[in-house]
């Protein structure tokens, strides 16, 4: 049986179809995943952690340090793109419709959506479309990932963000990996095919996440919020990659999906006030459809795109 060759034939196949069978399993038989040790450390979000972190050396030992110029030249406008426009979306929607939000979505569920990037995805994605200045992104996009983000919103009064500490702790495992691929290339060698192997591992925690049951509760407001997350984040920064950038926009795309991580910002977002107690149930199931919905959609417009390149050249 080909089973890993019409895996591959999906957009991010690697992540996507691990991801949507762990969902499954964890929606219909979740008790699977919480039988002991070692399954449930590998195989639900308790590793998450430890493969972004596997995931971050094994792509450092495959950056070539010549390149660094480029990617911060790239991927790094693009995040700050994605930060800015994250935070003055978030801003405006908490002044001019209040916590509760619009369309019945709350304010907490738009904040924490917009601001979401799958690095996971994103990877899976420019392993098949992008090059390996596209790749290095992945460290970034790590950094904008974390609840931190949106939570530095919603409570912007207060100062919070991320601190020191974060940083320096989502790129070490990256800067290791590049300096030991850079100073011997058997490194390189040793870790090449080490990304294809964590990537179904990394979906299948993603999935272990998601309720497929509670996403669907959400019904249209969910739909809505996929297509404002869409709206202010995909095309503003398919034109900032094409426009600023100069690419032809597969870095913008892969970076738009909902990530299974900010399912828990509602919950977080409670703890910091009692005001977002109110919404976190139907935020949660909100987030979580967006994020099966952009899991499925963002690598179809990707594959769209290309084959359209395609066709024009």
């Amino acid at each position: 049986m080909k089973i890993l060759n019409s895996i591959r034939k999906v957009p991010g196949g690697l992540l996507i179809v691990p991801m949507i069978l762990s969902a499954i399993i964890n929606t219909f038989f979740p008790e699977i995943f919480q039988i002991g040790n070692p399954t449930t450390a590998l195989f639900t979000n308790k590793s998450t952690m430890v493969l972004v972190g596997l995931m971050l050396f094994a792509s450092g030992t495959q950056f070539n340090i010549k390149n660094i110029v480029s990617v911060l030249k790239r991927a790094g406008l693009l995040c700050i793109g994605k930060l800015f426009i994250s935070y003055i979306i978030g801003l405006l929607v908490i002044k001019f419709f209040g916590i509760e939000g619009v369309f019945g979505i709350s304010a907490v569920a738009i904040i924490a959506t917009i601001t979401s990037c799958n690095p996971g995805l994103y990877l899976a994605l420019v392993n098949d479309y992008g090059d390996e200045i596209d790749g290095a992104a992945f460290g970034f996009l790590n950094l904008i990932v974390v609840p931190a983000i949106p939570l530095m919103i919603l409570s912007s009064a207060n100062g919070q963000g991320i601190d020191l500490n974060t940083i320096i702790a989502n790129l070490l495992p990256f800067i290791l990996g590049m300096i030991l691929g850079n100073l011997d290339g058997d490194f390189k060698k040793l870790y090449a095919s080490a990304t294809g192997m964590l990537l179904p591992f990394m979906g299948i925690c993603f999935g272990s996440s998601i309720d497929i049951i509670v996403a669907l509760k959400s019904g249209v407001s969910g739909v809505i919020l996929t297509l404002i997350f869409y709206l202010v984040s995909l095309l503003p920064l398919l034109l900032l990659d094409r426009k600023v950038v100069k690419r032809p926009g597969y870095a913008a795309i892969a970076m738009s999906s909902v990530a299974g991580l900010s399912i828990s910002v509602p919950s977080l977002a409670a703890e910091i006030s009692d005001a977002y107690a109110p919404f976190v149930n139907v935020a949660m199931s909100q987030i979580a459809l967006a994020s099966i919905i952009t899991s499925i959609i963002t690598p179809i417009i990707i594959k769209y795109i290309v084959k359209r390149q395609e066709r024009r050249k």
